[in-house]
């Protein structure tokens, strides 16, 4: 099969999703493109990945559509990247949605607990929301040295936060939970990375000092390269997430073989859930201490999250329009 993508040049969630599924579909041997909407003159824009001079079967949105797909008759699919609420929120992407809705054939989304909302606008496929299986993955990292900065991180267990900081995504719930936490495991670390905005940074700054949370939160840092995710993930013992109702790219732990705990994350056969509250938050981190071996997190990054098996299963969902 021949599959065109449309995507924005962007470091974000939706890019690195993109870009992983595109690649994926290579290996599986499809023909693939990806290239931004649209240029200057509403022509399809720079080509990003890929071969642009094919006959492709199926076009697939994951920014915007160029206006000389509006009436091409290739079937369109419209991937749902965000948040519905977000993108309700940020004043700008649900009207978008809405828009293009009418010339697309059916809209694909990764998490089935928003099927609700996109199929009230169109209809709308659930797929598996995979990664990229190798480029996350168990690596051995030397034992805490303070020297090497690509040895464990400090605490048992080393909590990181690495998602992007926006608005109402940041970590203030889980810095207020470890609080509980660190009653009963004082050993408990929170390491917070990937802090992009000054003011977030400046504000968490000042909570950590007048709440006196240097106790327990070892780093507040700033951005995080991309070739350092996985090393960073490793580092750690659990990663945990505040978004709520759904989740995101934090996933990415089990690839590396470590936990995730987030309260958008409620797959009924994972053991540790939690409510978007301090007291909920607490409670899944000390089940998670008290039974960390539990779960193999590489395995069930393998059955639950391989892009692979994202794109099988997109496929599938094309081939029904051809």
């Amino acid at each position: 099969m021949k599959i065109s993508h449309f995507m924005k040049k962007e470091k974000s969630g939706l890019a690195f999703t993109t870009l992983e599924l595109v690649q994926a579909e290579e290996q599986q041997g499809h023909g693939v493109c990806v290239r931004e909407p649209s240029d200057a003159e509403g022509m399809p824009g720079t080509v990003l990945y890929g071969n642009p001079d094919q006959a492709f079967d199926v076009e697939c949105i994951h920014s915007q559509m160029p206006f000389t797909s509006y009436h091409n008759g290739k079937p369109k699919f419209l991937w749902m990247h965000g948040e519905p609420l977000s993108s309700v929120g940020n004043g700008v992407s649900m009207k978008a949605i809405v828009d293009m809705a009418s010339r697309t054939d059916a809209f694909i989304a990764m998490r089935k607990e928003e099927y609700a909302i996109w199929s009230s606008i169109q209809r709308t496929y659930v797929v598996q929301k995979g990664i990229d299986l190798q480029r996350f993955r168990p690596i051995d990292v030397p034992a805490h040295d303070p020297k090497d900065p690509t040895s464990k991180l400090p605490g048992d267990p080393a909590v990181l936060y690495v998602e992007h900081w926006r608005g109402q995504r940041n970590p203030l719930y889980w810095c207020v939970a470890m609080q509980q936490v660190c009653q009963k495991y004082p050993k408990a670390k929170l390491h917070l990375f990937n802090c992009t905005n000054d003011k977030m940074y400046q504000t968490f700054k000042a909570l950590i000092a007048s709440n006196k949370w240097w106790t327990f939160i070892r780093t507040l840092n700033g951005p995080v390269n991309d070739a350092d995710v996985n090393l960073l993930y490793n580092r750690a013992d659990v990663v945990v997430s505040g978004l709520y109702p759904l989740y995101a790219r934090s996933i990415e732990a089990f690839g590396a073989g470590k936990a995730f705990i987030g309260p958008g994350y409620t797959d009924p056969e994972y053991p540790f859930h939690c409510d978007l509250h301090p007291d909920s938050m607490a409670k899944a981190m000390i089940e998670f201490i008290e039974n960390r071996d539990r779960v193999n997190y590489r395995q069930w990054a393998e059955q639950k999250h391989d892009v692979q098996e994202t794109v099988k299963q997109s496929i599938a969902v094309y081939e029904r329009y051809l």
